[in-house]
């Protein structure tokens, strides 16, 4: 990038304004949002949403269009994410809380959460750039054109592409030390499984951001998936999004868009609420020649759903094959090992022992070698700082059978010891596996219009049981007690959560298979294709991946971008 576009992306002298006393980093953020009084009637290209899809889409469309970005949740500056139990629940997004950033789907089978701001989910994720197996594509619900592209080897570019971008890294053992990660590879390797570090978008090493501008290192707090207060993760107002910004994107935050209209002209008009003051909301009406949904598996397909009630043709298969991408949680509590896994907020002075690191760093990889159905990886993970004091106390209570001695590290934790070191929860583990499951749920709305998932079956597939049990010989081998899908500790219900939504408005050779196609340009009821109507982000998808799906969704936008800019 030219030396102007540096400056021109380099960070403003104001410092940014916690809500809490955090530790004395060089913390510096340049607002993106516009004023709304900036905002225009009509734009060549309106992309609705921020996360992977659409920062990416906007950053390779902006040049020479005039773009606006429509971003339902609020610009996030590091310093001002919630560190307690307190604020972590006063940040939920609701009716009431539009702007919240955490978003819970709750429903009867499967509980999806998301995240709600400029950025999108880059805000609460671990920012982990794992690569799928290439033959995930070749299993016949992917176009044939995007499957000819990784056959030859031509979607790889698009992968090292975004990895430049985020400027993913991996732990090194000789660099930093992080117990958790050591305790994750310990246990895979005596199971002699295949064990390595996964590629994350954080700075660990303190290096120069890939745009020229000064950023943080990474204090190893543990809490990039409750927001990054210091400013070391990639999120996406780190890179991206800038760079739609510098090619001139103008940026609107708290607007909620309601559904879309295809105008005689073939233009279209859409639709949005601006909540202007966290609450109350006014319509907003634009016009563009070309929209981009990207708002997200949940979001965006209850937007097509809404737009198809307002008369857009749309195909059938919207709202199928919804994934969770073979999610599983687990828990072993109270292990052999001090783990360390305990986030820790940015004011707090911590060992440098202590520090648990980036949530993710290490893969236990289950792939090699096996049929797709039953790959899986298994990443370890943290306990977010915000959310200590009621594990602490879940966990203590309990009904696990514990031996006297380990039991009093368990007392340490019912009595809210200061002494966190020597407690059963520094002595635990965190898992998040990801594998293949049968990508056959449903996104429906209810009468309320909110988006739902519809899985009645989903607990039979074998995807889950497998995870489960080698997640529990992987807690036997630390001396562990396995938790199975700890979410049932703190809510009722045996519900499964998952954070990698995918599918809803996916791809497909024709409208017989998909809504959109390789490009994500979306098919009318009768197979026709709509001009200037594209949908990118995890929605597309139509197959689990087993594997973080981010690097996937960005690569699919980077790929579109290219193919389309003489379109727009």
């Amino acid at each position: 990038m030219s030396a102007s576009a540096v400056s021109a992306l380099a960070p403003s002298t104001t410092q940014a304004e916690p809500q809490t006393k955090y530790i004395p980093v060089n913390v510096r953020y340049k607002s993106l949002s516009n004023p709304i009084s900036d905002l225009k009637e009509s734009y060549d290209i309106l992309v609705i949403g921020s996360g992977y899809g659409g920062a990416v889409m906007s950053a390779r469309l902006a040049e020479g269009r005039s773009l606006a970005i429509l971003e339902r949740g609020a610009e996030r500056a590091p310093g001002s994410f919630v560190e307690t139990f307190k604020g972590f629940l006063k940040d939920l997004r609701s009716k009431l809380k539009p702007l919240g950033l955490f978003e819970l789907h709750p429903n009867h089978e499967m509980d999806v959460v998301t995240g709600n701001g400029l950025g999108g989910t880059s805000l609460i994720n671990a920012g982990a750039t794992v690569e799928p197996d290439e033959d995930v594509f070749r299993d016949g619900h992917w176009p044939s054109e995007l499957v000819d592209d990784v056959r030859s080897g031509e979607f790889q570019k698009y992968y090292a592409r975004v990895k430049r971008t985020l400027q993913a890294q991996s732990y090194d053992p000789a660099r930093m030390r992080s117990a958790k990660v050591d305790v994750h590879k310990l246990a895979t390797e005596k199971l002699h499984q295949k064990f390595e570090y996964a590629p994350i978008a954080v700075n660990l090493y303190g290096q120069k951001q890939v745009l020229g501008v000064e950023q943080p290192k990474c204090i190893q707090c543990g809490n990039c998936c409750a927001g990054c207060n210091t400013g070391a993760k990639n999120t996406l107002n780190m890179n991206y999004l800038p760079l739609a910004k510098y090619h001139g994107a103008e940026v609107y935050t708290c607007m909620e868009v309601d559904h879309i209209e295809k105008l005689s002209d073939g233009r279209y008009r859409v639709h949005c609420d601006y909540h202007y003051d966290g609450k109350k909301k006014t319509r907003k009406v634009i016009e563009a020649n070309t929209v981009i949904v990207a708002a997200g598996t949940m979001g965006s397909t209850r937007l097509m759903m809404k737009s198809r009630r307002y008369g857009l043709s749309l195909s059938n298969q919207l709202g199928q094959r919804f994934s969770g991408n073979g999610d599983v949680l687990g828990l072993s509590f109270n292990t052999d090992y001090k783990t360390n896994a305990i986030g820790f907020d940015s004011a707090s002075e911590v060992r440098v022992d202590m520090r648990p690191g980036a949530v993710i760093y290490g893969v236990a990889d289950y792939r090699p070698g096996r049929k797709i159905s039953e790959r899986f990886i298994i990443e370890e993970g943290t306990f977010p700082g915000a959310l200590t004091i009621p594990l602490r106390m879940a966990m203590a209570t309990a009904k696990l059978k514990i031996s006297r001695w380990r039991a009093l590290r368990v007392l340490r934790d019912v009595t809210l010891s200061k002494d966190i070191e020597k407690g059963a929860l520094n002595h635990s583990m965190v898992y998040l596996g990801m594998g293949h499951d049968r990508a056959d749920g449903q996104l429906i709305l209810d009468r309320k219009d909110r988006v739902r998932v519809h899985w009645p079956h989903v607990m039979s597939d074998p995807v889950f049981p497998m995870i489960d049990r080698e997640m529990k010989r992987q807690s036997q081998v630390l001396g562990g007690n396995f938790v199975m899908n700890p979410r049932t500790l703190i809510v009722s219900g045996k519900n499964l959560v998952t954070v990698h939504p995918l599918g809803g408005c996916v791809m497909g050779d024709t409208a017989e298979y998909g809504v959109v196609n390789h490009l994500g340009q979306v098919f009318t009821e009768n197979g026709e294709l709509h001009q200037g109507l594209y949908i990118m982000d995890g929605s597309v998808v139509p197959t689990a991946l087993g594997v973080n799906p981010l690097l996937t969704i960005a690569s699919l936008a980077e790929r579109a971008a290219e193919r389309i800019r003489h379109l727009c």
